[in-house]
């Protein structure tokens, strides 16, 4: 049964992955990530893949994660063009995130809720390194998984006081990092901190409550130094995204969070 479950997450995160490549691509550039209008009429259909080069639609035996790429040597099926190796190193890093889900909290209902918010935070992590950008449209999905997550947790328990908990603490985590940006902006004499990593911090507030508030701020600001060392070690440039800071210490106190609780 554990080898059956454990081949699972491992093809369920594949496919995850591919998910998250596909956003990653697609959301800075404002194409369509789920479904588009059709051109002849009003009807939502999926928004079929292509190369990037050639723009050729890809088939089904393209798709598939991981091996796709490794088939074809890491090169487009129709104008062998090179295929960037981040799109097979994305899914693995998604499957790694679903797995280490799965050892803490098995295939519980809080367990396949966090699995499904992998795809989004490893988009949202590599959207912030390449554009420095923090979408709404992502933050906004992170958010409503959250929100299932309080409701799931309000019929469980039947205690209406998770609900007014997770909005209290997502007022107070937003309240906090704006305030503290507007000081280092003042201190800095430049813009310290993003709204998108304000609203980041608000959606946080909503998955790890109040009792996290310290820790998330510690890890965050951890995070952000070990990020920033490397950014400039390697960009040569000292303004840096802090999202990916913000999505690796969210995702760290929510697998501590399953772990305490075992």
């Amino acid at each position: 049964m554990f080898f059956l479950e454990f081949l699972i997450v491992i093809i369920l995160g594949l496919v995850l992955g591919s998910f998250a490549t596909a956003m990653i691509y697609r959301i800075p550039r404002g194409i369509p990530w789920a479904f588009a209008g059709n051109n002849n009429s009003d009807e939502m259909t999926a928004y079929r893949s292509s190369c990037t080069s050639c723009k050729e639609r890809l088939k089904p035996i393209d798709l598939i994660p991981l091996f796709s790429w490794l088939l074809t040597k890491g090169k487009c099926r129709y104008c062998h063009e090179p295929i960037s190796i981040k799109y097979p190193l994305t899914e693995i890093v998604v499957v790694l995130a679903c797995l280490s889900i799965y050892f803490i909290f098995g295939f519980s209902l809080k367990g396949c809720l966090l699995i499904s918010l992998v795809p989004f935070l490893v988009a949202l992590f590599v959207v912030d390194l390449e554009h420095m950008i923090l979408p709404n449209e992502l933050v906004f999905v992170i958010g409503f998984i959250a929100l299932i997550n309080m409701a799931l947790e309000w019929i469980r328990t039947d205690d209406i006081f998770i609900i007014l908990e997770g909005i209290s603490s997502a007022a107070i985590y937003g309240l906090l990092i704006w305030f503290l940006g507007c000081f280092m902006s003042r201190v800095l004499k430049r813009q310290a901190l993003g709204f998108g990593d304000v609203k980041f911090f608000i959606v946080a507030g909503l998955w790890l409550g109040l009792e996290n508030l310290s820790f998330f701020f510690l890890l965050s600001g951890l995070f952000g130094i070990v990020f920033a060392i490397v950014w400039k070690w390697l960009k040569e440039e000292s303004l840096f995204p802090f999202g990916p800071a913000l999505i690796a210490a969210l995702y760290v106190l929510l697998l501590m969070d399953g772990s305490l609780l075992l």
